[in-house]
């Protein structure tokens, strides 16, 4: 790669630096001032005619230009940012009317979850007043012909609440992952909304010609796993998806394929070429249409899938490469690239913060730079062993530009996703050819129904594949945590082994051994921290209490009996995975018990050095004697207050845990601010963690 042919890449990481400051500083004036300053240097060295004896100064100041462009759009791209937000006419606890034009709808178990673009906003006693801004609208799930679609404008009446941050340590941060969509605000309006107008739009009508493609596959996929990955990979409909298809095709490392995204819109694309290909047509003129018929196919498989964000930027970067393939000279595939992803990014900065841009374009930068390196390696005469090989050498070429990416976000790495590739990879393509005749053929009496035979036996094949793959021992390696230094660690490592490759200097290749024996070293020192740790944490659960006490790599969890492993892993198993401990003895909350380290009996638990009771009704107290505990866990609303406990037992503080209704949390935390101890309502503060440093709640200065 040449740095002079690819000025798109410059620019690029101009606006990604501007990007960043933003997350810094969040205002839009210093990213301004730096664009106007680049903009009078280069004025200034174009007068100087730099540009022909000192190219890099002008080069220089248009990067910074890109670079204020950059933050400055960052900045106002938050709907935040202006007066006429919508959270700037609410008052605390008071209902609000708000009206909006839906932009997505998606079912979410009883509600459907709508995400409403603002137009206006009212007290329920006031006059409404116009209004910007993005929110969550959460609706009791109406009957299918009932629900509002993309494009219609509805009136939702509640009351409007930030969306709080995540209330366990590790956990997903659903917060930060709706700010990167510029979604701040939620209201539970279930019944209290109407619509106003059906305004159909592209989306809309695009949505009504998925909903009837869905409804034929559902005829022709008749059994559930396979309508389900039929549905999901042609059309992007993952609302059928089980968990058990989910978990074999995550655990495979196929779980790509279910998400329609780059794969698919290359696939398309691939496609069409073909197929226009085949046309005997050499005039200039051709060459243009068919560019052009691609690159309307390709979106309107966009828009026919959903266009979520995901195929959205796949369909632009492709946009770019056939564009790129149509000119008839030499173009550098890394500054087509850069240029569609400089595209996406003026048009919405914090796409760099979505987990899907960044796989994407590491995926793709990963097979453009290492595919060709490691098919190389081996030559193989026979020619299903060469295709073979090369589907091979694209899967490990994408394996290597996601992988610190991977590990950071998902915590484990499939071993066997060479395999699932050669299953998923071809079979994607010709499901998605079979899926396309089908629309176009099923009304031909015999045609239609070969067609939906074929379709039908293929995914079922591929998903007899997937389930044998995870089978196989050793398949999955999981609870790998990476933090943000070891991310730009391994991508260091990476780089500098790239580097050592193309200089044949063995400087880089020092470089990386050193990087890896510090990460090495780091890994090293966070195991020995986690021999011999001693840590009690009482979680946020809603209606459920679960407390785990880590001693060593061991954890004894203390749990509420309805309470599944399933559930619980998504509260607390980044923070086992982050303490590098595993499960080693499940109880229930007054089960009589003992380990070698954990003791415990009517409620009352030896947690290593922790002294626990949790309480879930006033019987327990006064059976083992009066005793002193460093924390009473109240858990299931029981009905006592706090002077009764302490008329039984010593503590050091109280915690109310999810199980508790507001009401009951609201009533203890005046009485423990009148008996001077503290309370903690993981509900407001997040989980709480006992240990050798104290008590310490999860979100700081939030103890009542």
């Amino acid at each position: 790669m040449n740095w002079r042919e690819t000025p798109m890449l410059r620019l690029l990481l101009a606006i990604i630096l501007g990007v960043c400051a933003a997350a810094y500083i969040p205002r839009w004036e210093p990213g301004l001032g730096a664009a106007l300053l680049g903009l009078a240097g280069l004025g200034w060295s174009l007068w100087r005619k730099w540009v022909f004896r000192q190219r890099w100064v002008p080069g220089l100041f248009v990067m910074i230009v890109f670079l204020g462009l950059g933050w400055s759009l960052a900045v106002l791209h938050d709907s935040r940012t202006y007066d006429h937000h919508f959270q700037y006419h609410l008052k605390e606890n008071t209902p609000a009317v708000l009206t909006g034009r839906v932009t997505d709808a998606v079912p979410t178990g009883q509600r459907l979850k709508v995400t409403l673009r603002a137009t206006g906003v009212a007290e329920t006693s006031g006059r409404a007043q116009p209004a910007a801004g993005r929110l969550l609208v959460y609706l009791h799930r109406p009957l299918p012909e009932a629900a509002p679609v993309p494009g219609d404008i509805i009136m939702v009446r509640g009351k409007v609440r930030p969306v709080g941050p995540p209330l366990n340590p590790d956990q997903f941060d659903y917060r930060r992952y709706l700010e990167a969509r510029d979604i701040h605000h939620q209201v539970f309006a279930d019944s209290s909304w109407r619509l106003l107008e059906h305004r159909p739009n592209l989306l809309s009508r695009a949505a009504n010609l998925r909903t009837a493609a869905l409804r034929l596959l559902k005829k022709h996929l008749p059994t559930p796993n396979e309508y389900a990955v039929g549905a999901a990979l042609t059309m992007g409909y993952k609302s059928a998806l089980t968990e058990e298809i989910e978990n074999a095709y995550a655990n495979t490392g196929a779980m790509h394929v279910l998400a329609v995204s780059g794969l698919h819109v290359g696939l398309v694309q691939l496609i069409l070429m073909g197929l226009l290909g085949r046309i005997p047509l050499r005039q200039q003129w051709w060459k243009v249409a068919k560019t052009i018929l691609i690159i309307i196919g390709i979106w309107s498989f966009a828009l026919l899938t959903g266009a979520s964000p995901s195929v959205l930027r796949a369909s632009t970067m492709f946009s770019f490469l056939a564009v790129g393939l149509a000119l008839k000279r030499t173009t550098n595939v890394y500054n087509t690239l850069a240029a569609s992803a400089l595209v996406l990014l003026v048009s919405n900065p914090h796409l760099l913060y979505h987990v899907g841009f960044q796989l994407s374009y590491l995926a793709v930068l990963g097979i453009v730079y290492f595919q060709p390196r490691i098919y190389s390696l081996w030559h193989i005469e026979n020619r299903l062993g060469d295709y073979l090989w090369q589907l091979s050498a694209v899967s490990l070429a994408a394996q290597l530009g996601t992988l610190p990416v991977s590990l950071y976000y998902f915590h484990q790495f499939p071993l066997y996703f060479v395999l699932s590739g050669l299953i998923v990879v071809p079979a994607a393509g010709l499901i998605l050819s079979l899926t396309l005749l089908l629309l176009a053929f099923h009304s031909v009496p015999v045609l239609g129904a070969l067609l939906a035979k074929a379709l039908y036996g293929l995914i079922y094949l591929v998903n007899a594949g997937i389930f044998v793959i995870q089978q196989l021992p050793g398949g999955l390696l999981e609870g790998i945590w990476l933090g943000v230094a070891g991310l730009w660690a391994l991508y260091a490592i990476l780089a500098g082994l790239i580097l050592a490759h193309r200089t044949r200097q063995f400087r880089w290749v020092l470089a990386s051994l050193s990087l890896a024996v510090l990460v090495a070293g780091s890994y090293a020192w966070q195991k020995w921290e986690s021999l011999h740790q001693r840590a009690v944490v009482v979680y946020q659960v809603y209606k459920h209490t679960a407390v785990d006490a880590f001693t060593g790599p061991r954890i004894t969890q203390i749990s509420s009996p309805a309470l599944e492993q399933g559930a619980l892993a998504f509260t607390n198993e980044g923070h086992r995975w982050r303490r590098r401990a595993q499960l080693d003895t499940v109880f229930h909350l007054r089960q009589t018990g003992r380990t070698k380290e954990v003791a415990g009996r009517h409620g009352y638990w030896q947690l290593g050095g922790t002294r626990l009771l949790v309480l879930e009704e006033a019987g327990q107290l006064g059976r083992e004697g009066r005793l002193q505990v460093d924390a009473v866990v109240l858990s299931q609303a029981p009905d006592i207050d706090l002077h009764t406990i302490l008329e039984q037992l010593d503590t050091r503080c109280f915690i109310a845990d999810g199980s508790n209704p507001p009401w009951r949390t609201a009533a203890w935390s005046e009485q423990a601010q009148a008996l001077g101890l503290p309370f903690y309502n993981t509900a407001a503060c997040g989980a709480v963690t006992l240990n050798a440093n104290g008590v310490q709640p999860f979100l700081k200065n939030t103890s009542e």
